[in-house]
């Protein structure tokens, strides 16, 4: 038992002394950790070190140490290091709930930082150079308490190769949810009774079920928090993603779903989708693993009556860790370091690096220049948002969602009997939540 005490013990102080920035930090200098996503081996390693060792270049006061996780570590740890105050100065997360992190003091209030700034006579921050829908996400009390860092948005991918084989053109390529269903069994191919090719999928890729009803002026929540789910449209919308591939049976999906998990790869990229919701970051892997295919993007289509441009965003904010440790020269450290990195030329090198579409317009306007790809998905950026941060439900959208949006493509329950199961759960999880809040 001792040694598995010491031995927890030794791994809680290694934990510290990386979050803290440990001794490489040089003589003199104020440490400050910065946690991203580009850990060694990464194809982006280099380019985001590269923009650290820029800044630490620059500085006769502070110093950066990086350190980089791959995604889903990401997540595990940043979570964990905030709820014991061990996080790093500077830090990436998720733009759609900054709210909670506002509201129980983990985050630095950037509000102040930018007044500090104005008075002591360095000028006014510029936020107009991100979008507004991006900012409000930003925004807890009538303060920022991060900044929009990654513009993360969705669009139609589609493969023009696909298409001449039947005899379509890229004047075509689908704009409503009708002629997308029309497209897309013209490029259905089979191999025997298996699938060999699939014209569109909307449970593949980036299709989401909130995605497609905010096309239609629908939403889980209504504006009061309260859940829906509860409308005959919703019941359609969820019937339409389950039945756009009727054609083939459920075992055939799910054959031809398992083989692209087999392959590895994006079943866009690999050839097998000819249409599918993508986000920027598909672009990326499709340079990464030289495809030899001739695409485009586009906007994902929209319903045939009343259909609202839009889609999700799901973009990073850029956060300042509070700590508690009450060490001003270092929350101006990292203040300067964020001012640094949301420069136009720095966010222009992180696209390059990640491939990511930044949150800084105006460097995001001269970086797609001559690349119509990237600048048709940056043309998608002004319909992003992002989905409403639920108090008592955080993982709507995904854990809470997925269990019963599982069970309706498997065919185990329908639209109706999905959604309904889906909503009482909200509606024990707003009950239970109210009681400990309220009682």
């Amino acid at each position: 038992m001792k040694k598995i005490f010491l031995l927890g013990l030794m791994t809680l102080s290694i934990f510290a002394l990386s979050a803290c920035g440990g001794s490489d930090v040089p003589e003199g200098k104020i440490g400050i950790e910065f946690w991203h996503m580009s850990p060694v081996g990464s194809e982006s390693y280099s380019g985001t070190k590269a923009i650290i060792n820029d800044f630490n270049a620059s500085q006769d006061t502070y110093y950066v140490k990086g350190v980089g996780f791959s995604f889903w570590d990401y997540w595990d740890k940043v979570n964990v290091a905030i709820a014991s105050d061990n996080a790093p100065e500077v830090g990436l997360h998720t733009l759609d709930n900054v709210i909670l992190r506002g509201s129980n003091g983990a985050l630095f209030n950037i509000s102040d930082f930018i007044q500090d700034d104005i008075d002591a006579g360095l000028g006014e921050f510029d936020l107009s150079v991100f979008n507004q829908s991006q900012l409000d996400y930003a925004e807890y009390d009538g303060d920022l308490f991060a900044l929009p860092f990654t513009a993360t948005t969705r669009v139609l991918y589609y493969n023009l190769d696909m298409f001449a084989e039947v005899g379509l053109t890229e004047a075509d390529v689908p704009t409503t949810w009708s002629e997308l269903e029309t497209v897309a069994a013209q490029l259905n191919k089979t191999d025997g009774s298996q699938i060999s090719q699939i014209g569109f999928d909307p449970t593949y890729g980036q299709g989401t079920y909130h995605g497609f009803l905010w096309q239609k002026g629908l939403d889980f929540f209504d504006e009061n928090g309260d859940p829906t789910l509860n409308t005959q449209e919703h019941i359609d919308v969820l019937d339409w993603m389950i039945n756009f591939n009727s054609s083939f049976s459920r075992a055939q999906l799910n054959s031809f779903g398992e083989a692209n998990q087999i392959l590895g790869i994006d079943p866009f990229a690999a050839g097998r989708v000819a249409m599918m919701i993508g986000t920027d970051s598909l672009y990326d892997t499709m340079k990464q693993n030289g495809a030899d295919i001739n695409y485009g993007v586009t906007q994902i289509p929209l319903p045939d009556e009343n259909g609202i441009r839009t889609n999700w965003g799901s973009g990073f904010s850029i956060e300042l860790y509070d700590n508690n440790d009450n060490n001003p020269e270092k929350a101006k450290g990292s203040w300067e370091f964020l001012k640094f990195l949301m420069s136009k030329d720095i966010q222009k090198r992180f696209c390059e690096a990640n491939g990511w579409i930044m949150a800084n317009n105006d460097a995001m306007e001269e970086l797609v220049l001559g690349d119509p790809i990237r600048t048709a998905i940056f043309n998608e950026v002004q319909y992003a948002v992002d989905k409403v941060y639920i108090p008592y439900a955080p993982n709507w959208h995904a854990a809470d969602w997925k269990t019963y949006y599982d069970e309706a493509l498997a065919g185990t329950m329908t639209a109706e009997q999905t959604l309904a199961a889906a909503r009482a759960l909200y509606i024990q999880k707003q009950e239970n939540y109210n009681d400990i809040n309220n009682g």
